[in-house]
């Protein structure tokens, strides 16, 4: 995985062994992870409000903390209960298993037997979590079930400690899913350059086309022009493996893949500058202003089927020109010739009648964010600077 996504991911691994009763992680992480995960509805307590943090796991509740985790609060579980096949699963727990059965999330141990009492281990752990929170593509190439443990502990996700353990607890789940979430540890204070939330980039900095402008720079850099980026059937591609929650929302408005070809750089590039589910995606109403980082849809006015996705490197100048970037283009990444004015794209190309493609544009830029025009030419004039 290129550089940038392992900043984005791993923090710096906590080994201390500070609590036999929360076994590998500290308890002050334990507590703040558990009582972020109960914020969000992912975690329950019991009748006396406890989270129950320094408790083992069983199957069937792991699948009832997963569905809230993947659903994101959206589903109901009971519309699933049909897809609980497995006869030793309580009642309680049929719909939890079922939804996670139905979403390719866990798995039996055969045709009838879930085993919802069983200790969960880390292994099994980690592999839902992988599931979830975005690595669900990298499994049978960068991680396995017998390499999970291996892999979240390489992404700093765990400690060794916790991925040597018979069994996971409630706590270590928790931290587990906080640092897979977040990609960084519980307790971790952002600094200046270090905020998080809607309103700041990937990197901590606000968003601005300036910071993003510098994020599109660095990325060119890792994922340079000609780098082979094709369709699933493409030999040795690449495709999306950054967490890209708020960005394949925008994909599926259109049906199109989150993971492979152009609509799959697109979304990966949007992932890196604006974050995983931070900065939802909303509709650029008026095409004169689109900033760098946005996506951009060719759209066929025949049947409404997407013919081509990228992202503006730059606001459209005075004669409606700017630079993109896209994947997939020949089966490559490719970056503009910045000093050339035949490798920009125009907006004229798809306005007025009979034409064969229409331009949709998304941005991430919250809307308090407001359009400046600083932008316009910025990728032409930062290759002459």
């Amino acid at each position: 995985m290129k550089k940038t996504v392992c900043a984005l991911l791993c923090a710096a691994l906590a080994v201390t062994l500070a609590c036999p009763a929360f076994a590998a992680e500290q308890p002050a992480e334990v507590n703040e992870a558990g009582a972020y995960l109960r914020e969000r509805g992912v975690y329950r307590g019991d009748s006396t409000g406890s989270l129950m943090l320094d408790k083992g796991l069983t199957r069937a509740e792991m699948a009832a903390v997963i569905t809230r985790l993947h659903g994101e609060g959206e589903v109901n579980p009971e519309h699933y209960t049909w897809a609980c096949y497995f006869t030793d699963v309580p009642a309680w727990a049929k719909p939890y298993v079922g939804y996670c059965i139905a979403n390719l999330l866990v798995s039996g141990y055969d045709s009838s037997r879930y085993g919802p009492n069983d200790p969960v281990n880390p292994a099994m752990a980690c592999t839902v979590v992988f599931r979830c929170c975005g690595y669900a593509d990298g499994e049978g190439s960068a991680w396995s079930y017998s390499t999970a443990c291996d892999y979240a502990v390489s992404q700093g996700l765990i400690s060794p400690a916790t991925a040597q353990s018979p069994t996971i607890t409630r706590g270590e789940m928790a931290v587990l899913i906080y640092r897979a979430l977040t990609g960084r540890h519980p307790g971790d204070t952002p600094s200046a350059s270090q905020n998080t939330g809607d309103g700041y980039l990937s990197n901590g900095k606000p968003v601005t086309e300036e910071n993003v402008l510098e994020l599109l720079r660095q990325i060119e850099k890792e994922w340079p022009h000609g780098t082979v980026w094709g369709t699933h059937n493409t030999p040795g591609t690449h495709k999306n493996e950054v967490p890209s929650t708020a960005a394949n929302r925008i994909m599926d408005v259109y049906w199109v893949s989150e993971y492979y070809g152009c609509s799959g750089y697109a979304s990966m590039v949007s992932s890196l500058i604006f974050g995983d589910k931070t900065n939802p995606g909303r509709r650029v109403e008026d095409l004169s202003q689109i900033r760098p980082g946005d996506i951009l849809f060719w759209v066929r006015n025949s049947d409404n089927s997407i013919w081509h996705v990228s992202v503006a490197l730059e606001s459209p100048d005075e004669i409606h020109a700017f630079h993109e970037t896209d994947g997939n283009h020949g089966g490559i990444i490719r970056w503009p010739n910045q000093e050339s004015q035949y490798s920009k794209n125009n907006l004229d190309s798809y306005r007025g009648e009979n034409r064969a493609y229409r331009l949709e544009a998304w941005t991430r830029y919250p809307e308090d964010v407001a359009y400046t025009g600083n932008s316009a030419g910025a990728w032409s004039s930062d290759a002459l600077n």
